[in-house]
């Protein structure tokens, strides 16, 4: 970890005033795989394009997430199944400034990601009457009936380019867990490119595909409960959950 924090000091810093410009809550996704050891590397090749989020002296943040789902997994097997028009619904916590938001994710069969989002209080696995509206506004799913599945967490710092048309958040020692199990991918690192317009590559794009890194779908709340749990459907994932088994665990 120090060795990637070390990697990221020559960045030039923005403020979460400055990342206001490039908010994409209606974005083009590309996401990436690699291993840890690849990272600092790729860091290098950015440093003239690139600068890093920095808020209250700190570079690299903790987030924590709650998934949700109904009982029988209907956003679940959507993804499993490869429908387009599709949502994620979730509670984040911003560790650092303990700031929690209820977020629904709408990904289209345009390819397009669409994000709406409302502050929450608490970051607990409930709903008041207020975020139920929200839930029955944004998406078909009813609030009252939808569960808490799985826990993720990990630890973020976040690029933009030098004309703000650019976001990139690269997470590092995600991990997951439920009631009964909890894993930790020491050695993954997710790294996702968010544009307004996917015509143009990014630079960080041509610079991970330079380096043999291609793109590839990666869901936490998919992923993660296709590592802990054994009786859920994930022929579609299976791929993905084999290289993560082999190169990412400890």
């Amino acid at each position: 970890m120090e060795l990637i924090r070390n990697k990221l000091l020559p960045f030039k810093t923005v403020t979460l005033d400055d990342l206001d410009k490039v908010k994409l809550m209606n974005r083009s996704d590309s996401k990436f795989c690699m291993h840890i050891a690849q990272l600092p590397h790729i860091l290098e090749a950015l440093y003239a394009e690139y600068s890093i989020l920095k808020i209250n002296g700190e570079i690299i943040f903790h987030y924590d997430n709650t998934y949700f789902d109904t009982p029988d997994n209907k956003m679940f097997i959507s993804h499993q199944n490869g429908k387009r028009n599709r949502f994620k619904i979730r509670v984040r916590n911003y560790i650092e400034s303990n700031l929690n938001f209820l977020e629904i994710k709408f990904k289209n069969n345009k390819g397009r990601t669409i994000k709406e989002r409302v502050v929450k209080q608490e970051f607990v696995p409930e709903f008041t009457a207020n975020e139920q509206i929200f839930i029955e506004n944004a998406c078909p799913y009813d609030g009252h009936v939808l569960e808490p599945k799985i826990n993720s967490f990990f630890k973020r710092f976040t690029l933009v380019n030098s004309q703000f048309t650019e976001r990139v958040t690269i997470d590092i020692v995600p991990g997951f867990r439920n009631p009964e199990k909890e894993i930790t991918l020491s050695n993954l690192v997710i790294v996702e490119v968010k544009q307004n317009k996917s015509s143009d590559p990014a630079l960080i794009i041509k610079v991970l595909q330079a380096n043999k890194i291609s793109s590839n779908g990666f869901s936490k709340y998919c992923i993660g409960r296709s590592l802990l749990e054994d009786d859920i459907k994930k022929n579609n994932f299976k791929p993905l959950l084999l290289k993560i088994r082999k190169y990412y665990f400890n």
